[in-house]
């Protein structure tokens, strides 16, 4: 089954999911971007869940993984934040299309239908809009994972064109 795929502009905080994604680094920072938004509209709690998370993961969590936590005051199911930088806050296509497809078995897991996803590692590890497109795509693509609606949530109008036309391309 693959799943519904469409692009939401906006917040990704705002996306019509039970499971949103944020796009982190290994430390599960919470304090710009995707992770800014859920720990303010979230709360506090979020990033306390964050900081037990990394404590137990021995201070530093791996590329690729990704971590479930509350959603606090959002009205989503659940968060799951996907680390997709390494420790020198520099991504790859494979660490962005593990986030994908963990995320995606980190949802069904939780029992969500539908997931919103940012474009990761185009913030903070500045990896490039396109090729995180592509990479998305891929991991859309060979992810085995039954979750009915995929949100891919960019932040500029100008930009939701060009994410349909390449994320609608995956034959």
């Amino acid at each position: 089954m693959r799943p519904q795929i469409s692009i939401f502009v906006g917040d990704i905080a705002d996306a019509p999911a039970e499971a949103i994604c944020t796009s982190t680094n290994p430390r599960l920072s919470l304090m710009m971007g995707t992770g800014a938004s859920v720990r303010e509209k979230g709360g506090w709690e979020v990033l306390r869940q964050c900081e037990a998370i990394v404590k137990t993961g021995g201070g530093r969590l791996h590329a690729g993984s990704v971590h479930p936590t509350t959603a606090g005051a959002m009205t989503c199911k659940t968060l799951i934040h996907c680390v997709a930088s390494d420790q020198s806050h520099m991504t790859s296509a494979a660490i962005i299309q593990a986030c994908v497809k963990n995320a995606l078995a980190c949802a069904e897991r939780k029992g969500c239908r539908s997931i919103a996803m940012p474009l990761f590692g185009t913030g903070h590890a500045r990896f490039k809009f396109e090729p995180a497109l592509l990479a998305m795509r891929e991991g859309l693509r060979v992810a085995s994972a039954r979750v009915e609606q995929v949100v891919i949530v960019v932040r500029d109008p100008a930009q939701a064109a060009e994410a349909e036309r390449v994320i609608a391309n995956r034959e």
